[in-house]
């Protein structure tokens, strides 16, 4: 894997970033295979033809409803493995979000978020068809145990076998998985010398995803400046064929039960649809 680089790269995702903003998927009612989309549970999202072209345009630069599952491997701490996005076709539908442990903001209510879903996994009896995968683009401070802690701390289950941390061996790695494969924007704070995170815009409480802050900040108020990095809110979820379900970005992310209510449709249409 080789870096990003270069201001023009960062400076597109940049771009991407906002418009995942303005163009945030949403839920309709529409029948899931009304548009013969015989791989999908979910219906389209709102705007999804604005998604679509900017998608196909080039100026979106993360995975959207119908795409396929970006193709990554990563080493696996819990698992002391690496683990690959594709192993997972054909048997569970994933969960995927990007974060590094020492983020006091956005960070611990996408975590929380899928660690909801894996309660209701539970309660619904679908934890072996799930996978929930937490990858860090801060490898250098995010070791095994620094995660494993993190996970404590939100009161994940490791018994469940379906929780993942994903660490890239480097912040180069990182960024070729997180900013070039998944789209979701990251970016080092040169200036910051506190090992704490910081305050960023969210609340950071960690009881789930419905205030989420896009970290992804101009620099202006200088909030970006007690953070370690700055980056875009994301969670991605794929079905068990790999494809994308939802891409759920920017400052207004889907509370934690909206969030399980989209993976419990997910899980029961393809049961119904067998």
């Amino acid at each position: 894997m080789t870096p990003s680089s270069g201001l023009d790269r960062r400076s597109y995702l940049r771009a991407s970033a906002a418009t995942m903003v303005t163009l945030t998927a949403g839920c309709t009612a529409l029948d899931p295979r009304d548009d013969g989309d015989d791989h999908l549970i979910l219906g389209q999202p709102d705007q999804y033809d604005m998604l679509r072209e900017a998608r196909d345009g080039g100026d979106l630069a993360h995975p959207i409803y119908g795409d396929e599952l970006p193709d990554a491997t990563v080493p696996c701490t819990l698992h002391e493995r690496e683990v690959s996005t594709a192993e997972f076709e054909g048997e569970r539908h994933t969960l995927f979000t990007f974060i590094f442990a020492r983020c006091h903001a956005a960070c611990p209510g996408l975590t929380a978020s899928l660690r909801h879903v894996q309660d209701d996994s539970v309660d619904g009896d679908y934890e072996d068809r799930i996978a929930l995968c937490n990858v860090t683009f801060d490898p250098e401070h995010d070791t095994p145990a620094v995660l494993e802690e993190y996970g404590d701390g939100l009161g994940v289950d490791y018994e469940l076998d379906n929780w993942h941390f994903l660490r890239p061996e480097s912040e180069a790695d990182a960024r070729a998985v997180v900013e070039e494969q998944f789209g979701c924007y990251f970016a080092r704070n040169e200036d910051y010398e506190g090992e704490g995170g910081g305050h960023g815009h969210g609340d950071g409480d960690g009881n789930g995803a419905g205030d989420h802050a896009d970290e992804h900040d101009d620099g202006e108020n200088g909030d970006s400046m007690e953070m370690a990095f700055e980056h875009a809110s994301m969670i991605v979820l794929a079905n068990a064929d790999g494809y994308v379900e939802r891409t759920y970005t920017g400052a207004r992310l889907p509370s934690s039960r909206d969030l399980v209510d989209d993976v419990r449709t997910v899980v029961e249409g393809w049961d119904g649809g067998d």
